[in-house]
């Protein structure tokens, strides 16, 4: 299994910061357009949700099909999803929203994930996997951030 946190101070409160998160909708706003994903449908925001993505991370492979589940959802702290099929053998990201004393909100987004074929998928994810997921992450809550504190 792979491990990967990253956390970013956002310019507005809580439930602003947590309501964002919990629409899949957002998910579209804020991933990096080379990513090139779409959301085929979703349920209403809650425990057991479910949100069924296209996502087509390289021009010359096809769209991935990724049934995500959310897992966690206790409003306004924690949010967390799990991939129930994709291109990962394993794939788990949970958002905790934490109040900081001057009204803002410290975002910190994990993923602990892995992928499939052994030693081939430990040398693609030291290739690429791992930039893929630091870059994705960093653009994520750059986006969230100027969204939320210049809207």
């Amino acid at each position: 299994m792979y491990y990967y946190t990253r956390s970013i101070e956002i310019g507005a409160d809580l439930e602003t910061v947590f309501a964002f998160h919990s629409d899949p909708a957002n998910l579209l706003r804020i991933t990096p357009r080379y990513l090139r994903i779409s959301i085929d449908r979703h349920d209403t925001p809650a425990e057991g949700a479910e949100v069924f993505l296209r996502v087509r991370p390289f021009l010359l492979l096809p769209a991935q099909h990724w049934q995500m589940r959310f897992d966690i959802y206790e409003p306004p702290r924690r949010l967390g999803d799990v991939m129930v099929k994709g291109p990962f053998s394993a794939w788990k990201q949970v958002r905790e929203f934490i109040p900081l004393s001057n009204g803002n909100c410290l975002l910190n987004d994990s993923v602990e994930y892995d992928l499939p074929y052994g030693t081939l998928g430990h040398l693609v994810n030291k290739l690429v996997v791992t930039r893929l997921i630091r870059g994705m992450f960093a653009s994520r809550q750059k986006r969230t951030k100027r969204l939320l504190e210049h809207p």
